[in-house]
C-alpha cells in the first residue's frame, strides 16, 4: 500500500512512496493531523544524492516493525531538504543545539506545534557503539512525549528561543575596515595543508568561496601567499579522485586529506562554483590546466545535467545498486578489458590503478604521478604520451558509459540554477567563449519564464501544482546570475529583471536591524533564521549584500548601498570572530571598501579599434570595476532609465568612445585601445 508521497514531484520523496511508513510530505494535511490527534511528529530530512539517507531507508524505513511504531504513534513527515530549504534550515540548527552536530539524514522529533524536542542524524536498526537502535529511540521519545509533556513543551520553547537568539547578531557602529579580511587570510594560512592543498584534515571540502576570496585578495599588500595557496589547492584537487578524471566535474568532498577518495555524489552547486574558481584562476595565472578543468566541468554540466525543458538538474546520485562509487571505480582487470593489453600498463600507471585498490578493493582514478615519471618508465616522448592518454581516456569513458546509469535528481531549483547562470556567464568572459554566453542566455530565459512571475520567484516548480515559494537564496542567486550575464553581454533587460527581484527581496526578507532573514514571514516554523554562513553553498545574506553593492554602483541606488552596508554591519562582529565562515560576505566587505572604476564604452560601429577596446575591457580583470558597453552611438531608453552612468554620454561620431572615472575623478573620453589601456591599468 502506497503512502502519501506517490504523487510528489521530488524524486527523493517518491523513493519513499513504497515504504511501509505512512509518510506525509511537509504540508497542512500532516500538520493538521498531528494537532487533531495530539501526536508527536517525526520528521526525516534528506536528499536524493545522500548515501546514508539511502542506507537508513533500506535498513529502517523499509522495516514493517519500525513502520508499525511510527504509524501507530507518530505523524511521519519526509522532507527533501533541496525542495524545502526553509524547513531544513530551521531544524538542522535545532539539532545542532540539541546534540552539538547535525547532518543528513536528519531525524527530528517535534511537538504538534512544530517545536523540536529531540533529534539526531543516522540511527541504525541495531545498536552500535555510540549509536542507539532506531526503534529504541522512537519508543523512548514517545514515552517521554506521553509522560513528561510539560518538560517536552518547555524544551521545545527553549530551543525556539535559542533559534531566535542565533539570528540576533551584535551590531557595529564604528568604521569597518580590512581587519576581518586579514584575519581570514591569517586563519586560512594557519590550517593550510602545504603538501596537499586545501584546509585542515579529512574530510576535506573544496571551499570554492574561500579560494575565490584569496584570489581576490592576492594582488593586495600583505596577502603574499594567497595566490600560492589557491594554486596548490586547485592543482591537487584536479589531480585527485575528487575530480572525475574521465567525465569532468567534481564530487562532493574528499574523505581523506589527499583528495583521493571522494563522497561520490555530484552536486550542481559545487560544480557551478568550482568552474568559476578555476576560470578565475586562469584569468589570474593564464595557466591552461585551469582552463581545461573549467571547460571539462561545464561540459559535464551540459552533457549530464541539462534538463530537456531547460535549466539544470540538482544532482547525480553516489550509489549504483546500493554501492557507493561503483559507477566511478575500477579494478585492474576492468581497465585492461576497456583499453586493451597494449595500453593497460600505461593506463594503470597514469591513473594510479593497483591490484589492492584504494576504495573497497577498487580504484578511484587520479593523476598524482608526475608526467616526467610516466615518460621515463614507459620510454615515451611527450608528443607520444598525449595521444595515447587521449585514447585511454576515451576507451575508459566509453566502457563506463555502458554501466548502469546513475540516477539523476531532476529537480529544477531556482537558487542552484542562479549559480549555474553565474558560472556560464563568468566563464564566457574569463575563457572568451561565445558558446558559454549562449548557454547562459538560454538558461536565463528558461529560469525567468518558468520560475519568475513579475517579481515573485518560485524555488521549485511542481508540475500541475503551486510551486514552493522562493526564499532569500532564490532571489539573491538569480540577481547575481543576471548581473553576471549583464557583465558578459550588456543587455539592459537583465538589469531590469534584477532590479525588480532585488526590490522584492528587500521587501520580503530584510530585517530593519540589518541583514536578511532566509525565509519568508508567516511560515509557521518556530523561527526565522538570519544566516550568513558561507558553507558549500554561499549564504543568501552574503550574495544579497554583494548584489546590492553591485546594483548600487551600476544603478545609482543609495537605498541598495544602505541595505548592503547594514547587512555587513550586522555580521561584522561575527566576521571578526570567525572570518573563515564568511568568505563571500568578506568579498562584499572588500568591494564596499574599494571605490573602484566606472567605465562606459560606446562601440557605434564594428572596427578593429572598437574590437580591441572591447577585448581590453573583457581581458583586463578588475573585481572592483562597474562597466557598461553600448554598441551604438547613444544608450537606449531602458539603459538610460536604469543606469545613470550613461546620462549625458554618447559616442564621438562613429568612433569608439570610452568614459572612465575612478574615485571622484573622471577622465576625458578616449578613442583608441592604447589610450583606453592606460586608463584601465592605472590605479
Amino acid at each position: 500500500m502506497r503512502n502519501h508521497l506517490a504523487g510528489e514531484a521530488s524524486p527523493y520523496l517518491r523513493d519513499h512512496a513504497e515504504n511501509p511508513v505512512d509518510w506525509y510530505p511537509w504540508g497542512e494535511e500532516a500538520l493538521a493531523k498531528a494537532k487533531a490527534e495530539d501526536k508527536p511528529i517525526f520528521v526525516s530530512i534528506g536528499y536524493s544524492a545522500c548515501h546514508w539517507c539511502h542506507v537508513m531507508a533500506r535498513e529502517s524505513f523499509s522495516d514493517p516493525k519500525i513502520a508499525e511504531i511510527l504509524n501507530s504513534n507518530y505523524v511521519s513527515i519526509k522532507v527533501d531538504r533541496e525542495e524545502r530549504p526553509d524547513v531544513d534550515e530551521v531544524y538542522i540548527e535545532a539539532v545542532r543545539i540539541l546534540t552539538g552536530s547535525a547532518g543528513w539524514p536528519l531525524s527530528v522529533w517535534l511537538t504538534p506545534d512544530l517545536r523540536p524536542f529531540y533529534g539526531g542524524t543516522y540511527f541504525p536498526p541495531e545498536p552500535r557503539p555510540g549509536l542507539a537502535a532506531f526503534n529504541r529511540v522512537l519508543l523512548a521519545a514517545l514515552h517521554y512525549f506521553r509522560t513528561q509533556r510539560p518538560e517536552i513543551d518547555e524544551a521545545g520553547n527553549r530551543i525556539a528561543v535559542e533559534l531566535n537568539r542565533l539570528s540576533t547578531l551584535p551590531g557595529h557602529e564604528g568604521e569597518m575596515d580590512e581587519t576581518p579580511l586579514r584575519r581570514f587570510y591569517e586563519q586560512r594560512l594557519e590550517v593550510f595543508d602545504s603538501e596537499h592543498g586545501g584546509f585542515g584534515v579529512a574530510p576535506k571540502f573544496p571551499n570554492p568561496t574561500d579560494l575565490a576570496l584569496l584570489l581576490r585578495l592576492s594582488p593586495h599588500p600583505g596577502f603574499d601567499q594567497a595566490r600560492s595557496i589557491v594554486e596548490l589547492t586547485l592543482h591537487k584537487m584536479a589531480e585527485g579522485g575528487i575530480y572525475d578524471q574521465l567525465g569532468g566535474g567534481f564530487h562532493r568532498y574528499s574523505t581523506d586529506t589527499i583528495w583521493l577518495v571522494p563522497h561520490f555524489e555530484k552536486m550542481l552547486y559545487d560544480n557551478a562554483l568550482l568552474a568559476q574558481t578555476y576560470a578565475q584562476a586562469f584569468e589570474v595565472t593564464e595557466e591552461e590546466s585551469y582552463r581545461a578543468v573549467a571547460e571539462e566541468t561545464l561540459a559535464w554540466m551540459e552533457r549530464e545535467m541539462l534538463l530537456p525543458g531547460g535549466g539544470f538538474a540538482a544532482a547525480l546520485d553516489a550509489d549504483t545498486g546500493g554501492r557507493e562509487g561503483a559507477y566511478y571505480t575500477w579494478t585492474e582487470s576492468q581497465v585492461t578489458g576497456a583499453v586493451g593489453p597494449e595500453l593497460a600498463r600505461l593506463a594503470c600507471d597514469f591513473y594510479g590503478v593497483s591490484a589492492q585498490g584504494s576504495f573497497d578493493g577498487t580504484n578511484v582514478l587520479h593523476t598524482a604521478i608526475p608526467v616526467e615519471q610516466i615518460l621515463s618508465v614507459h620510454h615515451l616522448g611527450i608528443g607520444e604520451l598525449w595521444p595515447k592518454l587521449g585514447e585511454i581516456r576515451a576507451k575508459l569513458l566509453a566502457a563506463r558509459n555502458r554501466r548502469p546509469a546513475l540516477r539523476r535528481d531532476d529537480k529544477l531549483l531556482a537558487d542552484w540554477n542562479g549559480l549555474a547562470l553565474s558560472a556560464f556567464a563568468r566563464c564566457a568572459v574569463a575563457l572568451d567563449n561565445r558558446h558559454y554566453l549562449d548557454v547562459a542566455g538560454t538558461l536565463a530565459e528558461s529560469i525567468v519564464d518558468r520560475m519568475v512571475a513579475g517579481s515573485e520567484v518560485t524555488h521549485f516548480v511542481r508540475p500541475g501544482e503551486a510551486g514552493v515559494p522562493g526564499q532569500l537564496p532564490d532571489y539573491a542567486f538569480l540577481v547575481q546570475g543576471l548581473l553576471d550575464l549583464y557583465a558578459a553581454d550588456f543587455e539592459p533587460r537583465h538589469i531590469e529583471v534584477a532590479v525588480a527581484l532585488a526590490d522584492r527581496m528587500v521587501e520580503l526578507f530584510s530585517d530593519p536591524e540589518g541583514g536578511f532573514f532566509t525565509t519568508r514571514s508567516g511560515s509557521g516554523l518556530p523561527s526565522r533564521i538570519k544566516n550568513g554562513y558561507d558553507g558549500a553553498i554561499p549564504s543568501g545574506n552574503s550574495v544579497a549584500a554583494m548584489d546590492l553593492l553591485r546594483l548600487a554602483r551600476l544603478c545609482g541606488r543609495d537605498d541598495y548601498e544602505r541595505a548592503a552596508a547594514a547587512t555587513l554591519r550586522r555580521f561584522y562582529q561575527t566576521m571578526l570572530s570567525y572570518p573563515p565562515a564568511f568568505s563571500l560576505m568578506l568579498a562584499g566587505l572588500d568591494l564596499m571598501l574599494h571605490a573602484g572604476t566606472e567605465v562606459v564604452l560606446f562601440l557605434p560601429e564594428p572596427s578593429p579599434e572598437a574590437e580591441a577596446m572591447a577585448g581590453l575591457l573583457a581581458s583586463n580583470r578588475d573585481d572592483y570595476r562597474t562597466a557598461v558597453v553600448i554598441r551604438d552611438r547613444q544608450p537606449d531608453e531602458l539603459t538610460v532609465r536604469l543606469i545613470p552612468l550613461t546620462h549625458g554620454r554618447t559616442a564621438a561620431g562613429k568612433r569608439p568612445t570610452a568614459y572612465v572615472c575612478r574615485g571622484q575623478t573622471c577622465f576625458p573620453p578616449v578613442h583608441t585601445a592604447a589610450e583606453f589601456a592606460s586608463l584601465l591599468v592605472s590605479k
